[in-house]
């Protein structure tokens, strides 16, 4: 056996032991005592209500909430789903679209210069030239639509 199936199945060995990273359950309320003042979020009520806010402040019985028209204290009793709203990440998007584009961009542009070599003779990187920026343009368009952040679920009631 040589030297690299060796260090392979080394490191697949090595890769089934390691720990995954788990999750603290849903149902856990320890998820909101844990939550800053001030973090956005969302609560479906068991009436089928849903009130976005942030929060105020969380004991083992209640959530107090910072809704758009009011203050509101939610008992434990009649919360069905907590959801917290992540941060978007557009400007990481944006600028691995831009990454991306701009080596594809060139990569387009080095084929169209050594495929018409004769072509371009006053300008022989015209490809590279041209299509570098347009890649990055494209890529990093592409980057900032993609969605980014949204709603993750904290809290399902039990």
């Amino acid at each position: 056996m040589n030297k690299f199936s060796i260090a392979v199945l080394l490191f697949a060995g090595f890769a089934g032991n390691a720990p995954a990273r788990q999750r603290a359950p849903s149902e856990s309320w320890a998820n909101l005592i844990q939550l800053v003042p001030g973090t956005k979020i969302r609560v479906a009520l068991s009436g089928g209500r849903t009130v976005r806010g942030t929060v105020q402040k969380v004991t083992s019985d209640s959530l107090a909430i910072n809704a758009s028209a009011s203050q509101e204290t939610l008992a434990r009793t009649e919360i069905k789903r907590v959801e917290l709203k992540s941060k978007g990440r557009r400007g990481r998007n944006a600028l691995i679209g831009l990454l991306i584009g701009t080596g594809g961009g060139l990569a387009v542009g080095a084929a169209i210069d050594h495929s018409q070599r004769n072509a371009f003779d006053f300008f022989p990187n015209f490809g590279k030239a041209v299509f570098t920026p347009l890649g990055a343009v494209i890529g990093a368009a592409i980057g900032v639509l993609i969605p980014s952040g949204g709603w993750h679920e904290i809290y399902r009631a039990p």
